[in-house]
């Protein structure tokens, strides 16, 4: 396999916590594949939070105002942070409307981009029924989606132990791919992953491949996504293709869409529909 460049990272942020971390991470990306990394904030015209204060000021075009810096402070600061962090090639961009629109239409405006965002939302039913951001990516994103549960990053992210998993699929296969890739430009070690109910057919899955990586592992077990789930929890990353993400599938419950729903570690979900 040859190493496989992004042509940029995206990432979202909004100041949260899990925002900066997926900041840091998105740093850690672009510096190891040497790509421009641009910082996204989305803002609404219209979106008031505090009535009182519209009240005094006098129009809702001055919280327009209002919620354009707060975007712009926002994106500053934290290409700020990757500029510091060493990223040569830092970007912003400040969209008005939702910032999982800003960052699609981005991606799709360069292909083979990575987005990278946060997770807060993406485990609470009520904010996946009102569409918050990390959701909305994993349904809608055409580009891969680096999705980043830590949420305290006082320094650089690091992926030390990649776990790639695969049921044998043409699409696994995609994911195995780009997950490989980008493991050997971040210098971590790559485990090769199936779950199958007994360890000799996983085993076979595995040797069918014929990708070699640092190890393999068979995660026993009849329950697809909690035993990928489990398994997870021994790597710094887990790499997944998207199959099943949207349209019916989508609604019969794909393992990627459960495990996105349950994520114990950083993922990296590939979108293998290309």
């Amino acid at each position: 396999m040859t190493t496989r460049a992004y042509t940029q990272v995206l990432v979202g942020t909004d100041g949260s916590p899990t925002a900066s971390c997926a900041v840091h991470a998105a740093g850690a990306v672009a510096r190891a594949l040497a790509v421009r990394a641009t910082v996204v904030t989305g803002w609404y015209r219209d979106q008031v939070d505090d009535y009182e204060q519209i009240g005094n000021t006098g129009s809702a075009e001055s919280a327009g105002a209002r919620n354009s810096a707060w975007a712009t402070d926002m994106v500053v600061d934290a290409a700020a942070l990757l500029r510091q962090s060493g990223v040569e090639d830092v970007r912003t961009a400040t969209p008005e409307g939702g910032a999982a629109e800003g960052l699609l239409k981005l991606g799709d405006d360069r292909p083979g981009s990575l987005i990278v965002v946060g997770t807060v939302g993406l485990d609470r039913t009520a904010d996946r029924l009102l569409g918050n951001i990390p959701h909305q990516l994993t349904h809608h994103a055409h580009s891969d989606l680096l999705l980043v549960t830590r949420g305290d990053c006082d320094a650089d992210v690091t992926w030390g132990s990649i776990a790639l998993a695969t049921d044998g699929s043409p699409t696994a296969a995609l994911a195995v791919q780009h997950g490989f890739e980008l493991a050997t430009a971040l210098g971590a070690r790559t485990t090769l992953l199936t779950v199958a109910a007994d360890e000799e057919r996983g085993q076979r899955t595995l040797d069918a491949t014929g990708v070699t990586t640092d190890d393999t592992r068979v995660a026993v077990g009849r329950d697809v996504t909690g035993a990928l789930v489990e398994a997870s929890r021994d790597y710094d990353l887990l790499v997944l293709g998207n199959k099943g993400m949207s349209g019916p599938s989508r609604l019969l419950g794909s393992v990627a869409n459960s495990v996105t729903h349950d994520l114990p570690t950083d993922l990296l979900l590939v979108n293998t529909t290309r």
